[in-house]
């Protein structure tokens, strides 16, 4: 009776002893991985506006008239290059093309019979020649076996250029009857749709418009003292708001046509779009570097994250979970620039566990990342 009366004792005072490291309701402790704020001397980048537009659009028209009986794509599909897109009646040239075969078959069997004369005076030519020779036939019926052949020579040539002829309509026919199935000359999305099953199309007439997703073009305009540093540079980062990311562009061009008034150049940067997130017409924030440094807050990128308000991130405050609304900048190798008026250099950040993170929740620190670990990257 007294060894169970110890037990209880001591039970009570181990489950007493935990309990005062944990709060009275609220969310348990969680296991993080955080890293220090840092601040540097960086080369800093200018934000610049501009616009997503499509590298390639193409409004895609009949090649041929005809009566449209087959629209396979509608508005906001993807297509894959060559997939049809609509096909026209093929009745009214197949018919044609019935005729031009006959008549191709009509031409070859006139090459095979002038074949066989011009073959036949080639022979009466020579066994007359061989008479000359022989002195048992004359030089007139020679002349006349020679112009013979040579009649029936060019009777076959002649037979050989209006096979070409038929032979050559035939291929039309056949390409203008392929013509009546309209394809997409490369992948993309179809944005707007002219026609419908039923309608008659003239050649010419535009059928879907469609533009490639993949890559993307983006266009950004810098100011003058910028833009010999953006064109040697090669990359661009830039932000896309309407997706709540950044994404690296290659430069591929600049534009040398300036607002007069604001001396702006257009630059064009080109971008991998896989996933076809990106759609032309989004707003485009370009971060161009300016040559300038100075002292900046840096965090980790795995720090940041997104809500509806924007920006923010996690530290530890006093073992305990608390937030900083932070501005992103631009990014820094692994890293990212920021502006706040919370953090500090210093100070810790949680990289991980901090997607099921509320304020005010216990922390536990399962590792701390140092600055070897997140070594300062390179203004791109």
């Amino acid at each position: 009776m007294c060894i169970q009366a110890g037990a209880a004792l001591v039970f009570l005072a181990l489950t007493s002893f935990i309990g005062l490291g944990q709060p009275t309701g609220g969310p348990p402790p969680a296991n993080v991985q955080v890293a220090p704020v840092v601040r540097e001397m960086i080369e800093q980048k200018r934000q610049v506006t501009g616009d997503v537009i499509a590298m390639r659009r193409s409004q895609l028209a009949a090649q041929e008239p005809g009566l449209v009986i087959e629209v396979a794509v509608d508005a906001g599909d993807a297509v894959e290059q060559g997939a049809l897109i609509a096909r026209l009646d093929p009745q009214r040239l197949e018919l044609d093309l019935a005729e031009a075969q006959a008549s191709v078959l009509a031409a070859e069997a006139r090459v095979a019979e002038q074949e066989a004369l011009a073959s036949q005076a080639a022979r009466d030519r020579d066994r007359v020649r061989e008479l000359v020779e022989r002195g048992s036939s004359s030089p007139t019926e020679l002349d006349r076996a020679e112009s013979l052949a040579a009649a029936e020579q060019a009777r076959l040539l002649q037979a050989k250029a209006q096979r070409a002829i038929e032979q050559a309509r035939q291929a039309l026919i056949e390409k203008r009857i392929a013509d009546l199935e309209i394809r997409a000359p490369f992948a993309g999305r179809v944005i707007e749709k002219f026609t419908e099953v039923g309608q008659w199309v003239r050649s010419g007439d535009s059928v879907v418009e469609v533009v490639a997703l993949d890559p993307i073009e983006i266009r950004v305009d810098v100011p003058e003292r910028f833009i010999a540093r953006v064109s040697t540079d090669g990359r661009v980062s830039v932000m896309l708001p309407a997706l709540g990311r950044e994404i690296e562009a290659e430069v591929i061009g600049v534009i040398p046509r300036a607002d007069m008034r604001t001396r702006l150049f257009p630059l064009r940067l080109q971008a991998d779009n896989p996933d076809g997130l990106v759609q032309p017409g989004m707003s485009a924030i370009g971060l161009v570097p300016t040559s300038e440094k100075n002292m900046t807050l840096l965090v980790p990128k795995d720090a940041i994250m997104q809500s509806e308000t924007g920006s923010y991130v996690f530290f530890d405050a006093g073992g305990r979970a608390a937030v900083a609304p932070v501005e992103r900048l631009f990014a820094v190798g692994d890293r990212v620039a920021v502006r706040s008026g919370t953090l500090q250099s210093g100070m810790n950040v949680v990289i991980d566990g901090n997607e099921r993170l509320s304020p005010g929740q216990p922390l536990i620190i399962l590792s701390e990342s140092t600055s070897e670990n997140h070594r300062p990257g390179q203004a791109g």
